[in-house]
């Protein structure tokens, strides 16, 4: 039989190889790129272990588990009469570095003592921020609170006897929050 013998002098192979009879294809014949296919030429996916040095190939989960990491921020406005507003929920092992909250310009007319806005989650709504009074434009608070689960972060906004205003929220973050 003509598939049983070896011969070790070939000089060279095809551009395409197929891996058994029938089998997946390795596909060269695009000198810039190599592919592999299904026996009907059809792209497969194909399986790797998760990359140990610099020049290995990673995982997906590999890969998004670096990209979560970096620091990133998400802004949201709220208005004096909001009540409960949802910021996004922040994955388990994600970092809240950081709050800003900043009045917008000339607002929160009438406010009084009552007046006030706290960001936290149901557990601790104000276990991020709180202290918001009107009179000065920016508040900054760096938190560095890292969630163990999946958690819902809101703002809490108490109108009090303010009739109007706006406030931006930013939360620096690293890790996920969908």
């Amino acid at each position: 039989m003509v598939d049983a013998v070896k011969n070790y002098g070939i000089a060279g192979v095809s551009s395409t190889i197929e891996l058994g009879k029938q089998g997946a294809v390795i596909d060269a014949t695009n000198s810039s790129l190599i592919s592999l296919k299904d026996k009907d030429g059809n792209l497969e996916e194909i399986a790797i272990a998760n990359g140990t040095a610099s020049s290995h190939a990673v995982t997906k989960a590999q890969l998004d588990a670096e990209g979560s990491q970096k620091l990133q921020y998400h802004e949201q406005t709220v208005n004096y009469n909001s009540g409960t507003v949802s910021l996004g929920s922040f994955a388990a092992n994600t970092t809240i570095q950081s709050i800003v909250v900043e009045k917008g310009a000339g607002n929160w007319t009438s406010y009084n003592n009552v007046t006030e806005i706290t960001i936290g989650d149901s557990g601790d709504t104000d276990r991020l921020f709180s202290g918001f009074t009107p009179d000065t434009s920016q508040y900054r608070v760096n938190n560095n609170h890292t969630y163990s689960s999946t958690t819902t972060v809101n703002a809490y906004v108490t109108q009090g006897a303010a009739e109007a205003g706006t406030a931006d929220i930013r939360i620096w973050y690293s890790g996920t929050r969908s």
